[in-house]
């Protein structure tokens, strides 16, 4: 099935969603694509290739960068490193290895590429053992943008989508859904890498799967992650 892209923010950063089943369950998949100084496409999370979807990126720039943010997200991935063997690939250390099979150029972590320095912020998720998750905030849309560490699945009228996602308590507002929840053993490891992305410049959210967040975003991200202990998650007000 085709998407189209949506313009998110003005010749800067687009986004394109895919049906996707999860258990059975539609949750959808959401691709973000920014387009960065030199005129060089980023992808974030990339869904099925299809002819169309080719063709409205080709109408944005040259594709050099495919980044999959954590180790769920790798479907197609072997379809976009056929289509596309002169962009970078850059995954999570975890998905590296899982995806022997295919050849990164770079793994993720709390530095950021040389290749978007200046432009992109990035941070790792850390505080699980069995989850990992790289962060990414676009300063000058002041987007934050995230694959599954928040979901808000509010639009769904799947009855198996609404009752997976009211047991992962991501239905009613934003938030981590449980079953990852769970796995965030270290909640001080967790703490300061949400700390950190509440010191970024960012005012909304796209999100991998569920409604994107349009406003009041990091009072949102703030009140998903409250649990951590919220005497110690400050936000920080972008100027």
């Amino acid at each position: 099935m085709d998407c189209t892209l949506v313009e998110w923010t003005k010749d800067r950063i687009w986004y394109c969603d895919m049906p996707y089943l999860l258990a059975g369950a539609p949750i959808g998949h959401r691709m973000t694509v920014i387009r960065l100084n030199n005129n060089k496409i980023f992808i974030h999370s990339p869904i099925e290739i299809t002819p169309t979807l080719r063709q409205q990126i080709s109408q944005l720039g040259d594709i050099a960068y495919v980044v999959t943010p954590n180790k769920s997200h790798n479907i197609y991935l072997s379809d976009w490193w056929l289509a596309y063997p002169q962009a970078y690939f850059y995954a999570p250390p975890g998905l590296i290895h899982k995806r022997s099979d295919l050849t990164f150029d770079d793994a993720l972590g709390n530095k950021t590429s040389l290749h978007w320095q200046g432009q992109l912020l990035q941070t790792v998720i850390r505080g699980s053992d069995t989850m990992e998750e790289i962060a990414f905030c676009d300063p000058q849309s002041k987007t934050l943008i995230l694959g599954d560490a928040l979901a808000w699945m509010v639009e769904s009228t799947h009855p198996l989508t609404f009752a997976i996602a009211v047991l992962n308590s991501c239905y009613f507002k934003p938030a981590m859904p449980l079953y990852w929840r769970v796995t965030f053993r270290n909640h001080t490891q967790l703490r300061q890498s949400i700390q950190e992305i509440l010191t970024w410049p960012f005012e909304r959210i796209i999100l991998s799967h569920g409604k994107v967040i349009n406003s009041d975003a990091k009072a949102h991200f703030s009140t998903a992650f409250s649990w951590l202990m919220p005497h110690k998650l400050k936000m920080t007000t972008t100027k």
